[in-house]
């Protein structure tokens, strides 16, 4: 290295800590861990009392570095406990990252304080995590505040104060990856001096507790004496590995595919989930804002072309024309409702093999070819196949999400709502509150009631 390229190195590892850098990855830790968050707070709401107030289970004993314990009323502990779930969710959707930061790792932090019962390890890591993103960019990409990051940046990407932020982002970043570098290590370089794991006998001993074993996997690995051995090697290599991987881009994605994946058989092998959860979305900070684009790039081009796969399997499979009789459905809506229409444009954008076919019954002799009643068809949308008489309302709207591939997974719903008679209240209800405006007859005092706004 010749002796101009030492003293640029000073300005190029400048240069590169003040640029933007795993921006994607700090904002979906961001709405992973305000996730955890909530869910604990959501879960043990109704125990809330028992488990962190001065009447429950520590007492006044609840650690002298925590709000609730400056305080021992009843009401005290729900307005913090209640004000914490608020700012958790305010943290997870990204409402004014800095400051919301500090203060749901304030109230994090707390109330974790309060209750070391329910502590499984995932914890210490997850506010450790929320320290060191107090000093990072976590609302630049998935949050209310990223629109205004991406308006900011172009006007103040040159300036110094900028640049001494991505600086701050950066080195948070790089802490979490070190401090979670450090945790495998040393749990990797601890298992290595223990003698049940070095004997391959330690996932056996941990099956043996009820707490922390599935019993339908248990008697799989209690077995199966290879399995147990093979288990135990495996996580002591990754885990002393896992530091070192890091340093390749591409033996990178091999340490984080297998941190994963030894995360989610803990999750459910021992039924540690808050743990797995925290330990799994810790490893999305591992992967670059370049590499996050192209990832997205290559599931939308892989989207695409399974959507012209089965189209074609579709049309291959059934005839092209057996595909109109027997599966296409005409669908009759409201041409002046805009509701309706975006609905229906909706619509048309899932229908991945082109079953329906929709027409305005605005149209005319529209209604006189398909025998349609004007007043019915104001009320509700129809539609009609070959094979069946017309269906209208929520009995419409099931037979169109039986042929739309996206809307399968409401279609129980929607079932239930029809057997029990709520689907069409709920469906009537809807449409009697959609606006109508008449073609060609609207004029300077024509509103759109929903929208609030002039036509």
């Amino acid at each position: 290295m010749s002796a101009f390229q030492i003293k640029a190195l000073p300005e190029r590892f400048f240069d590169f800590s003040s640029r933007e850098n795993y921006l994607k990855g700090a904002s979906l830790l961001r709405i992973g861990f305000g996730i955890v968050i909530l869910y604990n707070y959501m879960l043990h709401y109704s125990q809330r009392y028992f488990l962190w107030s001065s009447e429950g289970l520590l007492g006044s004993n609840r650690g002298i570095y925590s709000l609730y314990a400056l305080n021992d009323s009843r009401i005290y502990f729900d307005l913090l406990f209640h004000l914490g779930a608020i700012i958790a969710f305010l943290y997870t959707i990204g409402f004014m990252g800095r400051i919301i930061g500090v203060f749901n790792y304030v109230f994090t932090y707390s109330l974790i304080q309060c209750s070391h019962f329910l502590s499984d390890g995932g914890d210490n890591l997850m506010y450790l995590f929320l320290f060191y993103l107090l000093f990072a960019n976590t609302t630049a990409y998935f949050s209310l505040d990223a629109a205004k990051f991406k308006a900011s940046y172009l006007k103040k990407k040159d300036t110094a104060f900028f640049k001494m932020k991505m600086v701050f982002h950066n080195f948070a970043v790089l802490a979490c990856v070190i401090q979670i570098s450090i945790l495998y290590m040393a749990s990797g370089l601890y298992q290595v001096m223990g003698e049940m794991w070095n004997s391959g006998t330690a996932i056996f001993y941990i099956l043996q507790v009820d707490l922390f074993s599935n019993p339908q996997l248990r008697e799989l690995f209690l077995n199966n004496d290879l399995l147990l051995v093979f288990t135990a090697y495996t996580a002591i290599m990754v885990k002393l590995a896992f530091p070192f991987l890091l340093f390749n881009p591409k033996t990178k994605y091999i340490a984080v595919f297998l941190m994963v994946s030894f995360h989610v058989g803990i999750g459910i092998a021992m039924g540690l989930v808050t743990f797995s959860l925290i330990m799994i979305i810790a490893e999305l900070l591992m992967i670059s804002d370049r590499e996050y684009t192209q990832f997205y790039t290559f599931i939308k081009q892989k989207y695409h072309r399974l959507r012209i796969f089965l189209r074609f399997i579709m049309r291959k499979k059934i005839g092209k024309s057996t595909t109109v009789q027997s599966f296409k459905i005409t669908v009759f809506y409201d041409g002046w409702c805009p509701f309706c229409i975006n609905s229906v444009n909706r619509l048309k954008r899932m229908d991945y093999f082109g079953l329906l076919d929709c027409l305005s019954f605005r149209e005319e002799g529209v209604r006189d070819e398909y025998k349609l009643d004007l007043n019915q068809l104001e009320k509700r949308m129809h539609s009609k196949s070959s094979k069946s008489s017309v269906k209208e309302g929520i009995f419409a709207f099931i037979q169109i999400a039986t042929r739309l591939l996206p809307m399968w997974p409401i279609l129980p719903v929607l079932y239930l709502g029809k057997i029990f008679g709520l689907g069409q209240r709920v469906y009537d209800y809807i449409a009697s509150n959609r606006s109508i405006v008449p073609a060609g007859k609207c004029n300077n005092d024509c509103f759109i009631n929903n929208k609030n706004q002039k036509v």
